[in-house]
């Protein structure tokens, strides 16, 4: 990996159009696991009417991502999306190699299922940064509002 900070991305992230509009200078790097961890919507994004992504300790788990190489005024430009989360640093495996990488945790955390979009918009880009199929598989028995927007 290059010497540029690194940044971890599991939730709507994981777009890198979105990406690139919130942080020009951010590239792709690789997928990486985040063992010790599982996958949560503990965040109401009013962006999305639902829940956002959260990464919480679980043993025995993992949660899958995409390592971004940061540009110098990247991750100045990503803090104000990230309203409600706090920058935390994480110990990734990336194809056989443990990498540190910055991402983002929920401050204060609740339980909120997540909007039907947001849910999409994770599942078609992780299939398209090519994250394992059973990680995927998982995602989509996440549980949806019963309440349709």
């Amino acid at each position: 990996m290059s010497g540029a900070p690194l940044y971890f991305a599991y939730g709507s992230n994981l777009d890198a159009e979105q990406m690139k509009a919130r942080c020009p200078t951010a590239r792709p790097r690789a997928i990486a696991r985040l063992a010790g961890h599982r996958l949560d919507f503990t965040h109401y994004s009013k962006r999305w009417s639902g829940g956002a992504a959260d990464v919480l300790p679980a043993p025995g788990r993992a949660v899958w991502g995409l390592v971004y190489a940061m540009g110098p005024d990247d991750f100045a430009r990503l803090d104000p999306f990230e309203s409600g989360y706090r920058r935390v640093e994480l110990a990734l495996d990336c194809a056989g190699e443990r990498l540190a990488a910055t991402s983002y945790t929920v401050v204060e955390k609740g339980e909120f299922a997540p909007h039907a979009q947001y849910l999409e918009k994770m599942l078609r880009w992780g299939a398209r940064w090519r994250l394992p199929g059973d990680y995927l598989a998982e995602l989509t028995t996440i549980r949806l509002p019963t309440h349709p927007r």
